[in-house]
């Protein structure tokens, strides 16, 4: 599976992500530092991968883009790298599942919840 990280989301997820087989890039691998949440969503398309985000704004996004592309989001507070890293491994087989088809994966400490735009 391809992924894309936002820039709030730990760059060690890369490397655990490729660990387990996945291609993993970042908002910097791709040299877009600084860009706009639509903007991360359009790259996404073109890479065809699934975003991974801890910003809920990107939540907040048209529902024109957001049928277009696949988000999870990690709603953890305080954000904790190792919480998240914990919480990614255990939901992710199931998040790719409920991806073959765009949306949002939502995943919290106490459960991961799929909603269609």
């Amino acid at each position: 599976m391809n992924f894309l990280l936002d820039e709030n989301v730990p760059y060690s997820f890369k490397f655990i992500l490729e660990k387990i087989g996945h291609n993993t890039k970042t908002i910097k691998d791709l040299n877009q530092s600084g860009i706009t949440n639509g903007e991360v969503t359009k790259l996404s398309i073109e890479e065809k991968a699934i975003i991974i985000i801890f910003d809920s704004d990107f939540l907040k996004l048209g529902k024109d883009i957001q049928k277009k592309c696949k988000i999870i989001y990690l709603k953890i507070h305080p954000r904790n790298p190792k919480v998240a890293q914990k919480l990614i491994l255990e939901n992710l087989d199931k998040a790719i599942h409920l991806l073959k088809k765009p949306g949002k994966v939502i995943i919290t400490e106490n459960h991961c919840d799929f909603r269609i735009p």
